[in-house]
């Protein structure tokens, strides 16, 4: 981490980062202020955090309707993830959006909005692969 942290303040790098986050050009300038200004024991904390995600113990007893999502470019253990959360518990439905990566709400709002809203609204999933 020591040696690659100080890419967070290399411009070239944020933007590689930002294109991956589906950041838009126009926040850009706001991304790479606030990235650049993050100290290394709070990028430290990120990651552990990330990386040690396990599923709550009690998912699996949840009651209400779980939508799950992945996108199609995401790595495989994003998929394995999506798929292991829909048969943990018998009220997800999980669905591979087709096109994009990690961060469909930021890549386009306006169709995230539409099909959470179709979801709650009429139990729709968006198109794309059922996960199953």
């Amino acid at each position: 981490m020591k040696l690659s942290f100080p890419l967070i303040k290399n411009k070239s790098f944020a933007k590689l980062q930002a294109k991956t986050l589906y950041v838009d050009e126009e926040y850009f300038e706001q991304y790479y202020q606030d990235s650049s200004k993050m100290k290394l024991d709070t990028l430290i904390k990120i990651l552990q955090e990330n990386m040690s995600f396990a599923f709550p113990h009690n998912f699996s007893k949840a009651q209400c309707g779980i939508l799950v999502t992945v996108g199609e470019k995401e790595k495989g253990n994003m998929k394995k993830s999506a798929a292991h959360l829909v048969n943990s518990n018998p009220n997800c439905k999980g669905v591979v959006l087709s096109n994009i990566g990690h961060g469909v709400s930021l890549a386009n709002p306006e169709f995230f909005n539409c099909f959470v809203e179709e979801w709650i609204k009429a139990d729709k999933l968006p198109d794309g692969k059922v996960i199953n």
